[in-house]
């Protein structure tokens, strides 16, 4: 199921003979990703849901892209910050973007959060969204301070012991690349390890020339995670219309373990003409790949 808009090195510690002096923390470089995903039965696409790709540069520079959905969806963004010597960082500002002929969206947002070498534990983030649409009223909508966590995945430790813990979530980065950062995914496991019960990310969909950045994807809930702690989704159905016929395909499929967890994701849609059969056009995300840590 899913929805369109209508989003280094630590320094050296000084040997002195007198007591150390106190240092600043290490600068955090790398990718980070994450965001929150409601339980069900709320709904995972709507207002309160968050998914954050950050990339912190030298220097304390932060570039983010944000899918913060209100209740008429929206909330894609790009957002730059400078991270204070002490990991604090404030982005806010106002994004303005055409999906599509005649749709404008505008969206106010602020996120704020601490930045360390591991991520953000206690992130906060909050947009406000526009959508004008020709011919059509103006509908406006916010999401709500939406708390979030962000990790920096790292792949040389693997997933650790297979199968998921208790109440566990995962936050991560999938391969997908937009405004020179990777986009985030985040899941949460139930409270007895052996569900996966939500999960959430924003993709790019591909529909010929025209391109739909601020889609967000899950896969069903309450899905099984066997002893191998392998989780695999599969969703493909169709709509009609009056005049076309569209039939989708969206793959999640992962493996979760004690000290991350990976997996891969797709979305293939083909529409056809009802009257000829005739295929009008093919949309796709192509495979994804994502890495998360707990």
């Amino acid at each position: 199921m899913h929805v369109r808009a209508g989003v280094g090195g630590a320094l050296a510690a000084l040997a002195l003979a007198a007591p150390a002096l106190a240092q600043a923390p290490a600068p955090a470089i790398g990718n980070f990703g994450g965001g929150f995903v409601l339980a069900p039965p709320k709904d995972p696409l709507g207002a309160g849901n968050a998914v954050l790709g950050m990339r912190a540069t030298a220097g304390g520079k932060l570039r983010i892209e944000a899918t913060i959905p209100g209740r008429c969806g929206g909330g894609t963004f790009p957002a730059k910050a400078k991270v204070a010597a002490d990991g604090r960082f404030v982005a806010r500002g106002t994004s303005r973007r055409r999906p599509e002929p005649g749709l404008r969206v505008e969206t106010t947002y602020r996120v704020a959060g601490t930045l360390t070498a591991s991520g953000v534990d206690q992130g906060t983030a909050r947009a406000t969204t526009e959508v004008r649409e020709r011919g059509r009223e103006t509908v406006r909508c916010q999401s709500g301070t939406v708390p979030f966590k962000a990790r920096r995945p790292r792949a040389e430790l693997g997933i650790g012991t297979p199968g998921a813990a208790p109440n566990a979530r995962y936050y991560g980065i999938t391969s997908e690349k937009r405004n020179g950062q990777r986009r985030g995914i985040v899941l949460r496991v139930s409270d007895g390890g052996a569900i996966l019960t939500r999960a959430l990310y924003a993709v790019t969909l591909r529909c010929g020339k025209l391109v739909f950045p601020d889609v967000l994807d899950t896969p069903r809930r309450s899905l099984t995670i066997d002893a191998q702690g392998r989780v695999k989704d599969r969703v493909r159905g169709t709509d009609r219309t009056a005049r076309t016929v569209t039939r989708y395909d969206e793959r999640f499929s992962g493996t979760l373990g004690s000290t991350g967890a990976k997996g891969t994701l797709s979305i293939t849609e083909r529409t056809s003409s009802r009257k000829t059969g005739k295929l009008l056009e093919t949309c796709r995300t192509g495979s994804i790949k994502w890495t998360a840590a707990p």
